[in-house]
């Protein structure tokens, strides 16, 4: 990742925020942005956690790209299912046994990484994604999809981003004193 995008990344994800709120106050726009954003949300927490790794060595940066597109493709399944209250594209476990099988994966690919002289934070990032696919798809409410979405991200962020952080920064610790 270039430093000069690496900067922008934060202004990004802040006016973003500031549109998403600015949008909120139109009743005629909140579906349509609530529908915009169930999927943005995962794609930049994934594209997020993935970033790092472009740099990284051919078989890691490999691995955590597959994980990475395995996770991007249930998060977005997910909210494709809960936005359009369609059937169910996926057995009804497999999403949640990929999640927990990924975890113990972002926190191994976070050591690698670090060991590599990467600074990611993709525990947190991918744990935001993955939170929020489950939270939403479990709590939609069709009535009032905006609403959904925004309590789907605050759960996820302190929830899912909140335990990769901590997971992470524990592993990589960890790791550094061994």
């Amino acid at each position: 990742m270039t430093e000069a995008l690496s900067r922008a990344r934060l202004p990004i994800l802040l006016f973003s925020l500031l549109l998403l709120v600015g949008g909120s106050k139109l009743d005629a726009v909140r579906p349509l942005e609530g529908e915009i954003v169930a999927f943005v949300i995962p794609a930049v927490a994934v594209f997020s956690g993935l970033a790092p790794f472009t740099d990284a060595h051919g078989a890691l940066r490999d691995r955590v790209f597959i994980l990475g597109a395995l996770l991007l493709l249930a998060s977005e399944l997910a909210s494709y299912q809960a936005v359009f209250d369609s059937g169910p594209l996926v057995p009804a476990w497999l999403t949640p046994a990929l999640f927990v099988l990924a975890v113990p994966l972002t926190v191994w690919a976070e050591v690698k990484g670090s060991r590599r002289g990467l600074r990611s934070r993709i525990s947190a990032w991918f744990g935001l994604a993955m939170v929020f696919a489950l939270y939403f798809h479990g709590h939609v409410a069709r009535g009032n999809l905006f609403g959904s979405v925004f309590a789907a991200f605050f759960v996820a962020l302190f929830l899912g981003g909140g335990t990769g952080l901590f997971l992470g920064e524990a592993a990589v610790r960890r790791t550094r004193r061994a």
